[in-house]
């Protein structure tokens, strides 16, 4: 169906489309000449399912309130019958997550194909909003039903970590087995390409895992030298989860040598994500990690990435040297975060804080020289959702000194653990203080005043090259 220059009504307006920008199994989107939005044509011949469609996205549409801080492009008008589909804002500067994960034929070095697009950092950082907003959807009710690379949108400028969910036709409750359910091959949950159900937060779960092992070690999870190489049927066992992934430990069958390695790529609690996902999770819906936790491990991975001074990519701190050149890693400060409780006296306050071992800290971050570390809502004070990317504190390294200030007008306070030195209150002129290899002449950085609950910081200097 060419529907180029046809001129369509929705509720408001009058629009010509203008050139077709993608089309997938349930519609294509079209730019609307002199304007900066975008029209989705559904194409479905079915009248009870066009109408079922119809309602879905008037219901979606009502919620424009509860989506407006969400990145999602919303529906913003109907279109009239005969036709069937919505007006949303045109999405500029962005191009699909695909762009992140398919290698085009002519790359000669998969490594500086992967620093080209921003590297590990990016990745973990794009993938860290995205699940952070199928999480926001999923805590008002909905399902997304068919996440994608391809309707998840990134910037395009590798120095920006913008996202945004197309295709607002895919939002809706969940639904049952007979309900006539799409999704994008290689992407559906085996209980959905068995037909055994219908799409719910696992299933959405299942998805993102998918994308977010791709988008981070270039191959899919459940496609090694096994189906590669076999008859072609043994990939749709394998989509059905009938076979086990590329990973599994216990079953080397469909293992395989490509992607990248991923102790370079996945943190350790991402490998435990990916092993819940993909081996008891891949036949057993309610054992795959939920949204929520990718969210909040995607982000512990960001915080404890460092560049490296010679090649400029990002890897993981614990690793002694840059697995992309082997430059040695530089010197960094390791921020725990943990709970401060306004004790009897400051000396008891100091002693609950001492006993919070590293695996109990509600964080840890890394700031290196030359990177300033900006802490946000999400640090400060556990905030999830709209809101927790908001900057409140920047912090930068100067050889075994501190530089910190306040971003947002909240004053902070440092203390020193001897309790001999005044506390300082940090507002938004830089205040300098040391930071050791072993903990003396140690700074505690308060997120709040000391005589209520919160949070604080604490700092450990780590010579370079260790």
């Amino acid at each position: 169906m060419n529907l180029e220059g046809t001129r369509i009504v929705a509720e408001n307006h009058t629009y010509e489309l203008d050139k077709k920008l993608g089309r997938g199994g349930q519609g294509a989107v079209f730019s609307i000449k002199g304007g900066k939005r975008a029209v989705k044509v559904l194409f479905d011949r079915s009248n009870t399912r066009r109408e079922l469609l119809r309602l879905q996205l008037r219901n979606v549409q009502q919620m424009g309130s509860e989506l407006r801080e969400l990145a999602i492009a919303r529906p913003l008008e109907m279109l009239q019958p005969p036709h069937l589909g919505y007006v949303m804002e045109l999405i500029t500067g962005m191009v699909p997550l695909s762009k992140l994960i398919d290698i085009p034929p002519n790359v000669n070095s998969r490594a500086e194909w992967y620093l080209n697009g921003g590297g590990l950092r990016r990745r973990l950082l794009l993938l860290a909003r995205c699940a952070e907003v199928l999480s926001q959807l999923h805590g008002k009710g909905l399902v997304y039903s068919d996440p994608s690379p391809n309707n998840i949108f990134v910037s395009i400028d590798i120095d920006a970590h913008e996202i945004r969910l197309i295709d607002a036709d895919n939002l809706h409750c969940e639904s049952s087995a007979s309900t006539k359910n799409f999704h994008t091959p290689y992407y559906g949950a085996p209980e959905l390409v068995l037909g055994r159900s219908g799409v719910n937060t696992l299933t959405d779960a299942h998805a993102f895992a998918v994308i977010a092992f791709q988008t981070l070690c270039s191959i899919h999870p459940l496609i090694g030298d096994l189906v590669t190489e076999g008859e072609p049927e043994l990939e749709q066992q394998a989509l059905e989860g009938l076979l086990p992934w590329i990973d599994d430990p216990k079953d080397r069958r469909n293992a395989t040598d490509h992607g990248l390695p991923r102790d370079i790529v996945l943190s350790p609690k991402l490998q435990k994500l990916c092993a819940r996902c993909f081996e008891e999770g891949l036949r057993e819906p309610t054992k795959r990690p939920g949204i929520s936790q990718w969210t909040e491990d995607l982000y512990s991975a960001v915080d404890n990435t460092i560049t490296c001074p010679d090649c400029q990519s990002t890897y993981y701190v614990n690793q002694k040297f840059c697995p992309w050149c082997e430059y040695p890693r530089p010197t960094f400060v390791r921020l725990w975060v943990k709970r401060w409780e306004p004790l009897a006296s400051y000396e008891e306050c100091l002693k609950y804080v001492g006993k919070q071992q590293a695996k109990e800290s509600v964080a840890s971050l890394v700031l290196a020289e030359g990177e300033p570390l900006i802490l946000t809502n999400r640090i400060v004070s556990g905030r999830t959702g709209i809101g927790s990317s908001t900057p409140i504190i920047e912090l930068q390294l100067e050889d075994s000194r501190i530089k910190v200030r306040s971003l947002n007008g909240q004053c902070f306070w440092l203390t020193d653990e001897t309790g001999q030195q005044e506390n300082v209150e940090v507002k938004d002129k830089y205040k300098l203080f040391p930071v050791t290899s072993d903990g003396s002449k140690a700074w505690l950085l308060h997120f709040a005043p000391l005589e209520i609950s919160h949070r604080i910081a604490t700092f450990r200097l780590n010579p370079g090259g260790r």
